[in-house]
């Protein structure tokens, strides 16, 4: 672990605590209202003001970038594939070349009544866990053609969508999803549960341990 993983590592274990302090107060928030996408960031931003988190607009990923570490933001209904717009999730983010850094994924299953949707699962999952090869994560940018139209003054963009099964197929409940083993160390309250091992396209096996929750 370097210092940058180290640091991204602290930060995300004190923003998953601080879910799971909320989560103990009231373990199914509303999180989803139909025609409203807000409700999940409402509900991630209330009690983190003092880390500062910041946006950078409103199709920019990462959703949050808190002291250099980013986190996206996923709400969905079942455990099934999860929709990445423009960006191949991975264990970084580079917003440009000057701002990049480690980025998790906040991944918040919700059951739907009515109108509204109701926190069930909730994992906050270290990047590399979809996919470990940074630099080619990075070269999948959308492009754009200009002089399109018969007046050549349209643009035509190429805009990439992806897909990647949600890690709650295999993993329920409230836990934090981690490539190190020593997590508990920076925070007492997570305890090691069992560990994940992902095979890559190479036949590399990739470990991921995963945490719960003293409070829950």
């Amino acid at each position: 672990m370097n210092a940058r993983e180290e640091h991204a590592l602290q930060i995300a274990i004190e923003v998953f605590h601080r879910s799971c302090v909320k989560l103990q107060r009231h373990r199914n928030p509303n999180i989803y209202l139909k025609g409203n996408n807000e409700l999940l960031s409402d509900w991630f931003e209330d009690g983190i003001d003092d880390l500062e988190p910041e946006t950078l607009g409103a199709n920019d990923h990462p959703d949050y970038i808190i002291r250099g570490v980013g986190f996206e933001l996923k709400s969905l209904r079942g455990t099934g594939q999860i929709q990445f717009n423009s960006t191949i999730p991975c264990g970084g983010f580079k917003h440009s070349e000057t701002l990049e850094g480690e980025c998790y994924y906040v991944i918040a299953r919700y059951t739907q009544e009515r109108q509204y949707g109701y926190l069930a699962d909730y994992t906050v999952v270290d990047g590399d866990y979809f996919n470990n090869d940074r630099e080619w994560a990075f070269a999948h940018a959308n492009t754009q053609e200009t002089g399109f139209g018969t007046y050549e003054d349209g643009v035509r963009r190429h805009r990439k969508m992806y897909s990647f099964p949600s890690p709650q197929r295999e993993i329920t409940g409230v836990a934090f999803v981690s490539k190190f083993e020593n997590v508990s160390n920076y925070n007492s309250n997570l305890q090691l549960e069992r560990h994940i091992d992902r095979i890559d396209n190479n036949g590399n096996s990739h470990r991921f341990y995963i945490y719960r929750h003293a409070y829950l």
